[in-house]
């Protein structure tokens, strides 16, 4: 396992887009690396790739065979990546907030009971958008459903409430830490 902890939030960056999850571009380098963690769980390290392996040419080939190779090895990825996607993104509304949400993307909700690895349906879907397509709800789309995945139940970085009256002797420290769960976004059915 990589040592992420002494990469820059650029090559993190970099990581993340190469493996396909779509992430906020305003995210702390803390939450880069819980993303990277969360999506290369189970999974090989990305230069222990075996489809590469195998596909790569011997030394002694000429730059044909290792340019077919190369384009069978994109070729594959591609179809790997498209394989289940939808392409297009939905706007779903929970704990009173809106989120714009992709097949395959990591979001950080309120709070929603469940345990990690349970399956969410989220129905309440203000708008779904492909392309030139796009079918806005009044107030949500009949039928559309966003289905996600729980990978982490957890509470957020604390927050400091410091309050002050000067020359009054009036001085409160709080700390709050606000409960939040992390969903992967499975599909989008319309």
């Amino acid at each position: 396992m990589k040592d992420y902890e002494n990469v820059t939030v650029k090559e993190l960056v970099d990581e993340l887009t190469s493996l396909g999850v779509s992430f906020n571009k305003k995210s702390r380098k803390a939450e880069l690396i819980e993303l990277l963690l969360a999506e290369t769980k189970g999974k090989a390290a990305p230069g222990e790739d075996t489809a590469e392996t195998e596909t790569k040419p011997a030394e002694g080939e000429s730059t044909e065979a290792k340019s077919a190779a190369a384009k069978k090895s994109t070729k594959k990825a591609k179809t790997q990546k498209e394989g289940s996607v939808y392409p297009g993104y939905a706007i779903v509304r929970t704990g009173g907030k809106q989120y714009q949400v992709s097949a395959g993307s990591l979001v950080r909700v309120e709070k929603i009971t469940g345990n990690v690895g349970d399956t969410v349906e989220l129905t309440d879907v203000l708008a779904v958008i492909d392309g030139d397509n796009a079918r806005i709800g009044q107030p949500t789309v009949e039928g559309a459903v966003v289905s996600a995945t729980i990978v982490e139940q957890d509470k957020a970085k604390k927050v400091l409430v410091f309050k002050k009256k000067r020359r009054k002797g009036y001085r409160v420290k709080r700390g709050h830490r606000q409960m939040f769960t992390a969903l992967k976004i499975a599909n989008i059915t319309v």
